[in-house]
């Protein structure tokens, strides 16, 4: 029997996916579906599909029940699960808030509590449109050790010069490996078409993120950064390379500011090939753990129908 299933197609800095409302988590695709669904010529063309299911009709989250009405289950473009996106939790606000899901003045600067594999995350829509998400706790994987050596990893990236370059781990509910390249030419040069490789190999695999210092901003002219700016590429486990990662973005800004020691700015101006992405380090954050929030758009741009044929 053929099936129907309606979604929304959305996207936060051009890191798109495809939306489906399944209130009681009654579909459940596999990953090979999942992959199809994301193929940008044989299907409708995403970096990751995400399920929007109550809370309480969802064994992995139902323990979130009396904070999050709504979970988040986001799937990788090879299907594969994930624990967090943060682009993507944008974007499910806006999917939740455009389809009439959220509770009355959810949508109006108050925080509400979305539920995903990485814990509960808080989100509010600003007056211009964007969302800010509260993303919790982090850390820098290997602790006061990696931050007092700088890195923890090596990471080899095809397209530069076969040089294993140190790398600094850091975990958002999500792995993420964040390697400093000297300038805009090397970034540019990097293929992350294909999978970096990490060594020591991480158990779940890792996002890898290249980032380059741009222009800080001093906005109290006392010589001192007020605003970090860098640029970023990202490589997603997954998914391949994409247009934007947001907590990749958020693990960027972290392992820069840890590299800049003491006084470094606590916001900074993220900039992805499509687009910009503003993280703030949470009040009482060390240079190795505290939260952090992200901030930035999230578009819907489609709606259509699915029609799912089974197999002969």
């Amino acid at each position: 029997m053929t099936s129907e299933i309606p979604f929304t197609k959305g996207h936060g800095t051009e890191n798109d996916f495809v939306l489906v409302a399944d209130p009681d988590g009654s579909w459940a695709p596999d990953a090979q579906l999942v992959a199809a669904i994301c193929d940008r010529r044989a299907g409708i063309g995403a970096d990751g599909l995400i399920r929007a299911v109550r809370t309480a009709a969802e064994p992995a989250a139902a323990a979130l029940a009396d904070q999050a009405e709504w979970f988040m289950d986001y799937r990788n473009s090879d299907g594969s699960v994930a624990e967090m996106c943060g682009n993507g939790v944008r974007v499910f606000a806006e999917f939740l808030l455009s389809s009439g899901l959220l509770p009355e003045g959810a949508g109006d600067g108050t925080w509400f509590g979305v539920a995903t594999r990485a814990g509960l995350k808080r989100l509010r829509r600003e007056p211009d449109g964007s969302w800010t998400a509260d993303m919790g706790r982090w850390s820098l994987t290997g602790g006061a050790r990696a931050l007092a050596d700088g890195s923890d990893a090596l990471v080899q990236v095809p397209g530069l010069d076969g040089v294993a370059r140190p790398a600094l781990s850091v975990d958002l509910g999500n792995p993420h490996t964040v390697v400093a390249l000297p300038d805009a030419a090397e970034l540019d040069a990097a293929d992350l078409g294909r999978a970096p490789q990490v060594e020591p190999v991480p158990p779940h695999g890792t996002n890898v993120e290249l980032v380059v210092p741009v222009d800080g901003v001093d906005l109290d002219g006392n010589g001192d950064l007020d605003i970090g700016d860098i640029a970023m590429r990202v490589h997603e486990r997954g998914s391949g390379e994409t247009r934007s990662c947001g907590t990749g973005a958020c693990a960027a800004a972290l392992a820069t500011r840890a590299w800049a020691g003491e006084g470094a700015p606590g916001v900074w101006r993220v900039r992805v090939p499509g687009g910009r992405l503003v993280v703030t380090v949470g009040a009482g954050s060390t240079l190795s753990e505290g939260t952090v929030w992200l901030s930035g758009p999230a578009q819907l741009v489609a709606r259509g129908v699915l029609t799912l044929t089974p197999a002969a």
